[in-house]
């Protein structure tokens, strides 16, 4: 993961600041293309000037800052409501808060907030504070081999394991059960992934947000009180859950139309998710900030007009859930087709 540590030169020239140096060097390893090396390389042969779209985007900071003061101001207006209130808040409102921060930790992720790692790495932090679970530091580590190993089971964390695909097969109600508890299947699939785990510096981070996130959590339920602490925690949950913003973890990578390594959205839930949505721009130019991509996708439409995107997420979710002929061993099929 050297590559989401310092900025590199590709062979074309271009200063990159995340993973394609790494997906470059593991094509030789495993002997495959990989999914969004070919189209890289022709779009940047095409439209050099992209590369200019590469850097840093401080402001993202201040939109850290601004979100999550917003979702803890959020929380004193339920504080000492019912139970309703506080699903139907954290829902509408928490939900929407936490997603765009975890959009946020991604572009942190990739280094693309400031210069310094440190730094990025204090940006995963205060983001990740108003979720109260610490995650941000360890989906750095893995979302880097995500990119690196895209879609190859057992090396792509983000791929379902084996046992969890075939026990929710196509069941409507199993579907919408692990989608609904997607963290904790996210979790579960870690303490089994033994690819890659985080060890020396990248651990002692790991502690860091472990300390810094349920010692905050301690003192905001001292302050506000434990109905508080749950609207943050039930908001962290719906954000990548049964949630119409939840069906993003579907929508970037499980085939549920023709095949695609990748797939993108371009609906209106891009506009309180920073941009979430250009997920195939995202892969091709994981260096590109996330107020950048629509840039790259007007500037590159042949590459882009072509591929099928998902127009909203509310159907995606519908159909995913509903319809048989969708489940999670669809991700495992993918690398096979894309292979044949």
């Amino acid at each position: 993961m050297a590559s989401a540590a310092m900025s590199t030169w590709n062979k074309q020239g271009v200063e990159t600041l995340s993973t394609e140096q790494e997906e470059v060097k593991r094509e030789d390893i495993q002997k495959r293309t990989h999914p969004h090396g070919i189209r890289r390389k022709e779009i940047l042969g095409r439209y050099p000037d992209i590369s200019k779209f590469m850097g840093y985007h401080p402001t993202s900071f201040f939109y850290i800052v601004g979100v999550v003061l917003l979702q803890l101001f959020a929380g004193t207006f339920v504080k000492n409501s019912n139970g309703l209130v506080v699903f139907l808040m954290a829902y509408t409102v928490g939900a929407v808060c936490d997603h765009a921060l975890y959009v946020l930790i991604h572009d942190a992720t990739h280094n693309l907030v400031f210069k310094s790692t440190f730094w990025n790495r204090i940006s995963l932090l205060v983001a990740n504070l108003p979720h109260v679970f610490p995650s941000a530091i360890l989906f750095r580590f893995y979302h880097i081999q995500h990119h690196i190993e895209l879609n190859l089971p057992d090396k792509d964390p983000d791929v379902p394991m084996d046992w969890e695909a075939k026990w929710v097969g196509n069941s409507s109600f199993r579907k919408a059960f692990w989608l609904a508890n997607f963290a904790i299947f996210q979790s579960v699939r870690m303490l089994f992934y033994t690819h890659k785990v985080p060890v020396g510096k990248e651990l002692k981070w790991v502690i860091v947000n472990w300390v810094t996130n349920l010692g905050f959590a301690f003192g905001l339920y001292h302050v506000f009180g434990l109905k508080y602490l749950f609207f943050l925690l039930i908001s962290s949950v719906f954000s990548v859950g049964l949630h119409p913003l939840g069906a993003r973890w579907i929508a970037e990578h499980y085939p549920t139309q023709p095949f695609q390594s990748t797939y993108s959205y371009y609906g209106g839930g891009n506009r309180v998710s920073f941009n979430i949505g250009f997920h195939n721009e995202h892969h091709d130019f994981p260096s590109i900030p996330w107020h950048k991509l629509p840039l790259l996708k007007k500037l590159a439409p042949e590459y882009y007009d072509t591929l099928f995107a998902h127009p909203s997420y509310t159907m995606l979710l519908w159909d995913f859930i509903m319809n048989p002929k969708w489940d999670l061993l669809s991700r495992f099929d993918s690398e096979k087709l894309r292979t044949e």
